[in-house]
């Protein structure tokens, strides 16, 4: 009797292999698990060194903000300090709280020199400040990063504050007196209402006024600024205004938290607002909100451009400037664009129109447009593609469309006021009553007028003429930024219906965040913001 053949070897190649396997998928379990675990490690020391070098940077600005002269003493800094000249990282410091956690700065020699291959600190400008090109005037620093075994630089930008760095910028957000005072207490509105509301712009009528107090502009529901703003005063609300359009936008106010004033809040009733003038106030902040922010302060004139100007370039009296396209443009007087100069650009982009006798005061309730005066005024309209500031000892009145196209920039900054033409010859005041009415029948304006353009108008206001007598003229577009010492008024409204003058579509030109007009004029501070962050 035969029987089977024994199947106890094959069972036992069988555990063998079956062991195997077992162990060897249990080794590759581990190594994934190891290698998860150093991958996880890994981008954990990255995120904490990017960290750190940004406390780098923080801690560069610290110092620079205590001391507006710290980047020209180069590496000379006080200790403990992590500052190296470029290619060294030797000066560290600890992040504090993680000790082992390291940062060093290195200062970036000028990309646009080649007499110096680090910090000169008997020479800082040149071999630090950018001479030209769209960053001129900043300076970089690379912040180190170090945590366990990671490294991680970034490279920060240091530029002076600028105006350009808003879509809308306004030193107090109230009218400016010129716009309603009587001239008989002309000098009181102004001594009144160049006041913060912190400082007491409304804690007390306008002297002499019979009990006038300057008027309160609120930010109301609709409104969209679409861009970064700053004000060295604190904006009213009504209603539910959107400020910025990211997060990406800075509002900035120099007041304290909130640092806004509702319409119908009891310090500002003292201005007659009533509580069933405005409901309510809930501001949304899209950008990013900034309270206690500096003051930002231009400067007193304009005349340092009446030196960068050439001399073929300064002109006396008024003067119209027909941009022509391109980079070209025509200059005359006694109302038109011919006589004075026909051709480019000026090579250094920059057009002076000085004052010759000039005795006339402005007010957008009776002006006027004479063919000729001795004021330095400069009436413009055009298209361009190139580069140019135009500046005015007295006001720039913008009498036409001004449109860009490709990389054109333009620039127009005005002592006084940057006005828009708004003809309206019957607007005259009642000498018994001090007010002013709209009793003409004639009238010229500009529809749906359209602005490229940069404007700071340094003593006064952004303003329509005769903005409260005549149609309706549509929307008036700005595509640029608007600084201004007081808000200027274009139009007039019945709750959100336009009467008179234009409803405002006001957007920043993100371009002006890295590169402006022609010698474009800055605050007059000494402090340095952040103007870019890039991982090197």
């Amino acid at each position: 009797m035969s029987r089977a053949d024994s199947e106890e070897g094959f069972t036992l190649i069988m555990t063998v292999l079956a062991m195997s396997a077992v162990v060897l998928i249990a080794a590759i379990a581990v190594t994934a698990v190891l290698g998860d675990t150093h991958l996880t490690q890994h981008d954990l020391e990255r995120k904490q060194a990017y960290e750190t070098a940004r406390a780098g940077i923080e801690d560069y600005a610290f110092h620079l903000t205590a001391d507006s002269s710290y980047w020209e003493r180069c590496d000379n800094v006080p200790a403990p300090s992590a500052v190296n000249q470029a290619g060294s990282t030797a000066n560290r410091r600890a992040v504090p709280g993680a000790a082992a956690d390291r940062y060093a700065i290195e200062l970036l020699p000028a990309a646009g020199q080649k007499s110096f291959k680090k910090c000169s600190p008997t020479n800082p400008g040149l071999s630090m400040l950018e001479a030209g090109g769209p960053l001129a005037g900043s300076f970089r620093i690379r912040a180190n990063g170090f945590a366990g075994r990671a490294h991680v630089s970034i490279v920060a930008t240091f530029k002076r504050p600028s105006f350009l760095d808003y879509i809308y910028f306004t030193q107090y957000e109230t009218l400016d007196p010129i716009a309603y005072a009587s001239p008989g207490w002309l000098p009181a509105a102004y001594e009144q209402c160049e006041r913060t509301v912190q400082e007491g712009r409304y804690s007390a009528p306008i002297p002499g006024s019979h009990g006038q107090y300057c008027p309160v502009i609120s930010f109301v529901g609709g409104e969209t600024i679409d861009g970064p703003l700053h004000t060295n005063d604190s904006p009213v609300i009504c209603g539910d205004p959107t400020f910025g359009r990211t997060a990406a936008d800075p509002i900035e106010v120099s007041a304290p938290a909130p640092g806004w004033h509702w319409g119908a809040s009891s310090a500002l009733e003292m201005a007659r607002l009533s509580p069933a003038s405005c409901p309510s106030a809930n501001p949304k902040f899209a950008g990013t909100l900034h309270t206690n922010s500096p003051s930002l302060e231009p400067p007193a004139t304009n005349g340092e451009l009446a030196t960068i100007a050439e001399p073929r370039f300064r002109f006396t009296g008024q003067v119209r400037i027909c941009l022509t396209g391109g980079n070209t443009m025509t200059v005359g007087n006694h109302g038109t664009c011919t006589g004075l100069y026909s051709g480019p650009f000026p090579s250094n982009g920059v057009v002076y129109v000085a004052n010759g006798a000039c005795s006339t005061a402005y007010s957008p309730f009776e002006v006027a447009y004479p063919a000729s005066s001795g004021c330095g005024t400069a009436y413009v309209h055009g298209s361009y593609s190139g580069r140019l500031t135009i500046a005015a000892e007295n006001d720039i009145v913008i009498d036409g469309n001004l449109t860009r196209s490709g990389d054109g920039m333009l620039g127009l900054i005005a002592n006084n006021f940057v006005r828009v033409y708004h003809d309206y010859p019957g607007e005259a005041m009642n000498p018994w009553t001090g007010r002013y009415g709209c009793n003409g029948r004639r009238e010229w304006g500009l529809e749906d007028l359209t602005i490229d353009a940069a404007i700071l108008a340094i003593n006064h206001s952004f303003i329509v003429d005769h903005y409260d007598c005549g149609r309706y003229l549509g929307t008036l577009t700005v595509h640029g930024a608007i600084a201004q010492k007081f808000r200027g008024p274009v139009g007039t409204f019945s709750g959100s219906t336009p009467l008179t003058g234009y409803t405002k579509s006001y957007e920043y030109d993100d371009r002006l965040r890295y590169t402006e007009p022609p010698s474009f004029l800055d605050p007059v501070t000494k402090s340095w913001t952040i103007g870019r962050e890039t991982v090197d």
